[in-house]
């Protein structure tokens, strides 16, 4: 077992994990804030634990809030704009 904790970031992110096949990343973004359309060639996991967020997918947007979850399959398009301030857990993993 390995314990591993975020830290309190300033609108930015963290890999907390950074290993070939698995990848967690602690994102926190500002109220107004965007991260641009991109994609990963991962599958990918996203969950919100504080803010909300607007989610934009390829088949449309989804506001998130705590205790959603969105998945994703490798190579799908997404955006996410804060509507308040957010924190977020990313995790892509190739399965």
């Amino acid at each position: 077992m390995k314990k591993i904790s975020a830290n309190i970031l300033d609108g930015k992110f963290e890999h907390l994990v950074d290993e070939d096949n698995l990848q967690i990343t602690h994102l926190q973004i500002k109220k107004g804030e965007e991260v641009p359309r991109h994609k990963s060639d991962k599958n990918v996991v996203v969950v919100i634990y504080k803010g909300k967020v607007d989610f934009k997918g390829e088949n449309g947007s989804e506001i998130i809030r705590p205790g959603d979850i969105i998945t994703m399959d490798p190579n799908e398009m997404h955006a996410l704009e804060a509507i308040e301030d957010s924190d977020l857990m990313v995790i892509k993993a190739k399965i």
